[in-house]
């Protein structure tokens, strides 16, 4: 299990940022009211985003860090999945969204940038965890 953790967390912090990225679109085109989306939406990001921020927290000491510029990025994602499941699952409990209702429309187009980057950051980092598998593989064959 914790090899199948290892080699799936960063990739499946990508879903979230994908979603969040459409969703603060979809916002800023006028096609969503945040206020108005679907609960399936909280579960989706407390499940998904759970369980790729049990895999950064488990696995922070199995990644090779490449730079402090890594280091932050990591903490970044790390942060923003802990808020974001700890208010989703706000959200199913006391069944609102009124929360929200904190962030102005210009927010998304803040939320968008930084989601676009820390979801390239999850594909970079998911992408250096697969080779290092496949050449510590080799090196074992």
């Amino acid at each position: 299990m914790k090899l199948f953790l290892y080699k799936t967390f960063a990739r499946v912090a990508l879903m979230p940022y994908i979603g969040g990225t459409v969703i603060h679109f979809l916002r800023l085109s006028g096609i969503i009211i945040f206020m108005e989306f679907p609960y399936e939406v909280d579960w989706v990001i407390c499940i998904i985003g759970g369980y790729a921020l049990f895999g950064f927290i488990l696995n922070i000491k199995k990644i090779n860090f490449i730079s402090l510029a890594d280091k932050i990025f990591y903490g970044l994602v790390i942060f923003h999945l802990g808020i974001s499941v700890v208010l989703h699952a706000y959200s199913l409990i006391v069944v609102n969204h009124n929360w929200m209702l904190v962030f102005p429309m210009w927010y998304s187009f803040i939320a968008m940038g930084y989601f676009i980057g820390l979801g390239i950051y999850c594909f970079v980092l998911g992408n250096r965890i697969s080779k290092s598998l496949a050449a510590h593989q080799s090196n074992n064959a």
